[in-house]
């Protein structure tokens, strides 16, 4: 190899993506798009083990999700910086600018290293920059969204939103935080809009905190409201309010488990009530903080297939409970709610199990009928976990992440 000069590849970064390409991005595609980052980032983040290695490794593929242009000095800048004297600089990571002027301080730390009091940092630079609406604080992994939604022009204390990428790489994203990041991509970012749309969650964060208080434990006030609206006759004494109380909360719980229900097709279900047949033994079992009784027909009672496999009652009301479980432990999701229609109950001579689109790599549990206390044995494969109770609800944690497990794989 006399004289002869070696030969290099031109490498074409992965995450420079053009205007037009996230311009044409549907709601779908960009949670699908993120769902991938997120796995990606779950996978190298063992690896970013300095500031620089989360920026490059984690940040900067971020910013290229929702549309901008690493490598474009007029759109991010590193290490801005605004100064109000040669002994106070304040500055950040990135700039994010849009218009020729900083719209979006961004704050990096090495992964696993973020807390409140990086804060500081983001907080000097926004408040010195008037045309900073949106302050962001990562470690590649963990998102914080900040606003100025109590004064203008000085950040906020707490983020209006939050986004832990690790959930997100299971499916878990609720509808808030792909909202949110929605508004952040490129072509329909909007600064004047920041703060308001901040407010807004913020008020939705307050709003279903009293509502998931009044769900728990309606107070007086809610129960002379719902009274009143419902045309309830007699005087409103003490007595007669103590005693309506529990209606209240009942009739408050069967509302909420209509609406959930019905967004996965099993609102008008007869055998998805509450109230158990006399003369059917039942368990009991927690659906958001309330007891609930969930109908087990005895072992007795049972269906002969024609291949022999007998499916009896009690795995019929097993498939029953997660079919209608779920909806109540996976976040506020709708494309997790519609999801629930691959799941299905497959019968074996010596086992019966419930999957997700496939048999053997969408199988979420085996579960088998014991002829003693505790009735009820449960396998995961995944996890290797293994149940025995009586109670069904006992399964709830290992039921979710299998099934949250089983979605991001299977899509």
């Amino acid at each position: 190899m006399s004289g002869a000069l070696p030969r290099f590849r031109r490498v074409v970064p992965q995450f420079a993506v053009s205007p037009s390409t996230t311009t044409r991005m549907t709601t779908d595609d960009f949670r699908a798009r993120l769902l991938q980052h997120a796995k990606v980032v779950v996978d190298r983040a063992p690896r970013a083990t300095s500031e620089a290695a989360t920026s490059q490794f984690l940040v900067l593929p971020f910013f290229s999700l929702l549309g901008y242009d690493p490598l474009n000095p007029d759109e991010i800048i590193p290490e801005a910086h605004a100064s109000f004297s040669d002994k106070f600089k304040n500055r950040v990571d990135y700039a994010i600018c849009l218009g020729g002027e900083p719209a979006i301080g961004v704050e990096c730390k090495k992964v696993g290293a973020l807390n409140e009091g990086h804060r500081g940092e983001l907080k000097g630079y926004f408040n010195a920059v008037p045309s900073i609406k949106l302050g962001i604080l990562t470690d590649g992994v963990i998102w914080q969204l900040y606003s100025d939604t109590v004064r203008d022009n000085m950040l906020d204390d707490d983020p209006f939103v939050t986004l832990d990428l690790r959930e997100v790489a299971t499916g878990a994203l609720a509808d808030h935080q792909l909202d949110a990041l929605q508004r952040l991509r490129r072509e329909v970012f909007d600064p004047r809009n920041v703060g308001a749309d901040a407010r807004r969650k913020l008020h939705v964060a307050s709003y279903l905190a009293v509502l998931e208080r009044m769900f728990a434990q309606p107070d007086e006030a809610m129960v002379r409201t719902l009274m009143a609206a419902a045309g309830i006759d007699g005087r409103r004494t003490g007595r007669m309010i103590e005693e309506h109380a529990p209606v209240v909360h009942e009739a408050m719980q069967a509302f909420l488990d209509r609406k959930i229900l019905a967004r996965v097709g099993f609102a008008e279900r007869a055998d998805l009530v509450r109230v158990a047949p006399e003369g059917v033994s039942t368990v009991t079992t927690v659906a958001d903080d309330t007891t609930a009784a969930v109908t087990i027909p005895s072992a007795g009672d049972s269906v002969r297939l024609d291949d022999g496999i007998i499916t009896t009652e009690t795995e019929r009301a097993v498939f029953e409970y997660v079919i209608r479980r779920l909806p109540f432990l996976i976040d506020r999701d709708e494309a997790l709610y519609q999801k629930l229609t691959n799941l299905y109950p497959r019968d074996y001579k010596t086992r019966f199990t419930v999957c997700y689109k496939q048999d053997r790599n969408g199988r979420l549990f085996n579960f088998q009928e014991l002829s003693q206390e505790p009735r009820y044995r449960f396998e995961f494969p995944d996890t290797g976990a293994v149940v025995q109770t009586s109670t069904l609800g006992d399964i709830d944690q290992e039921l979710l992440t299998a099934y949250m497990k089983r979605v991001a794989e299977l899509g």
